[in-house]
């Protein structure tokens, strides 16, 4: 009788054994993954967590007033609104009080204007209408009378320079003077006149005898070089009927934190052009400010609830369920809303809630609009006070949590160490397993080879035993 093994011999299937042993030996790398993947949840959710406690951050930032402002200035923001905004602008300053005023512009200041001489007294009498000579020319700009020049600059001129080189020079330099030329019926003028309006704005020219002219001279003789085409002067306007005086048309100091930019004069045969200025206080910053912080914070809290959530049905939890870095970041965000900067020790206001700002049962920030108004109208320079000092303390604690060197990045840290460390294993792990997968081929090789062997053995003798004489009869 023959002997069999039915899949053994040379029909052994070795690439199937070898398959079923390798998936055991490699349950530990599955094992592996399995946490790695759970390290790259938590790394998302960290994430996650990070961008809503940045978020937190930069709206508590938005509350604290720049280094060397106050509170108040913070949020001391002031509207202008002129009637006729084609007569003039106006800008306010934490410095303004909200008020009415008339405005009653009686003159625009205007730019000085220069022109130069034709004929025997022209500069340009050279040969072919030139310079006679070059040097460096002054400009200065001043008030008439003015003991030192505002502004005063240089500008180099070549001897045989023409109306159009001059031009070109003193634009080139940026002296707060700009020059043309015009072609006239007596001939090519050069024209300089000041780029700002005012009485202080004269313009004077020295260095070059050609090019010279002296506002404060006595009356100018018919042989000056260049005479007078628009004289400087200032702006002349009446606020609430009383006469103020500004050498441009910016205004600075008729009205305390106001600038005013006078825009046009009055036509003839009015005498003044008249319109209104308002001020008033908006506090539109603060109330903002403060709707930005609670929408952070909640956005936070759904944040932190969803990231440490467990499903008691499904019995499944989420990437932070149960995290201490989760519950640190809860509590110290929780604890610089609760607790009274110590700033505010004494202060007429000293806890959120007293501006309509509290805390819901779900852990969730409410406004009272209304309460936060009318505290707003009662005490501006308390309220701002105290949402500063929050948004300070509320920064800070955000500030070491999402800090480079903060408590998250921290812990994303030591989590990416983690993945590292796994990594490492499921190299080596996979580097022992290609050599015990190649030690189970060899062996199941060698049994399929050995086996081959035996049945064809078992064979022969079967054969054998098969001739042997009286073998059919048995």
């Amino acid at each position: 009788m023959a002997i069999s093994s039915p899949g053994l011999g040379s029909n052994l299937d070795v690439n199937s054994i070898v398959s079923q042993l390798m998936a055991l030996e490699k349950r530990p790398l599955t094992e592996i993954a399995t946490r790695e993947a759970s390290y790259q949840a938590k790394l998302s959710a960290l994430g996650s967590l990070q961008g809503a406690v940045s978020a937190v951050q930069t709206a508590a930032a938005s509350l604290v007033p720049a280094s060397g402002s106050t509170a108040l200035e913070r949020f001391s923001v002031f509207r202008t609104t002129v009637a006729d905004n084609s007569a003039a602008s106006a800008s306010a300053s934490a410095t303004a009080v909200s008020g009415s005023y008339t405005l009653e512009v009686t003159q625009l200041a205007q730019a000085h204007r220069i022109v130069s001489a034709t004929g025997s007294a022209s500069p340009f009498s050279g040969v072919g209408n030139t310079l006679p000579g070059g040097g460096t020319l002054t400009i200065s700009l001043d008030s008439l009378n003015g003991v030192s020049p505002n502004r005063t600059t240089s500008v180099s001129i070549a001897s045989g320079a023409t109306p159009e080189n001059v031009r070109d020079a003193i634009n080139g330099a940026a002296a707060g003077v700009s020059a043309v030329v015009i072609n006239g019926v007596a001939g090519k003028q050069l024209v300089l006149t000041s780029d700002t309006a005012g009485s202080n704005q004269l313009i004077t020219l020295s260095g070059i005898i050609g090019l010279a002219y002296d506002p404060n001279a006595a009356p100018q003789p018919a042989t000056d070089p260049f005479s007078e085409a628009q004289a400087a002067q200032g702006a002349s306007l009446r606020i609430n009927g009383i006469d103020v005086h500004s050498e441009t048309n910016s205004v600075t100091t008729a009205i305390e934190g106001v600038t005013l930019t006078l825009l046009k004069g009055p036509e003839a045969p009015a005498a003044a052009l008249t319109t209104t200025l308002a001020i008033s206080r908006d506090t539109s910053s603060l109330n903002s400010g403060v709707s930005a912080l609670v929408k952070a914070f909640n956005d936070f809290q759904a944040t932190a609830s969803s990231l440490g959530s467990y499903d008691a049905t499904s019995r499944k939890a989420a990437a932070l369920t149960g995290d201490s870095t989760l519950r640190t970041v809860q509590n110290s965000l929780r604890a610089a809303l609760g607790n009274v900067p110590s700033e505010l020790s004494g202060a007429a206001l000293q806890r959120l809630s007293d501006v309509g700002v509290s805390v819901q049962k779900d852990g969730r920030l409410s406004v009272d609009s209304t309460k936060l108004s009318a505290a707003i109208s009662d005490n501006l320079p308390a309220v701002a006070a105290l949402v500063a000092a929050y948004g300070r303390a509320i920064r800070s604690a955000a500030d070491g949590l999402v800090g480079t060197s903060g408590l998250i990045a921290a812990r994303t840290e030591g989590i990416n160490a983690s993945i590292r460390g796994l990594g490492s294993q499921s190299a080596a792990l996979s580097t022992r397993l290609d050599a015990i997968e190649a030690r189970y081929r060899r062996q199941f090789t060698s049994l399929d080879t050995l086996i081959s062997g035996m049945t064809k053995t078992s064979n022969f003798l079967a054969q054998q035993l098969a001739n042997l004489p009286g073998a059919k009869n048995s």
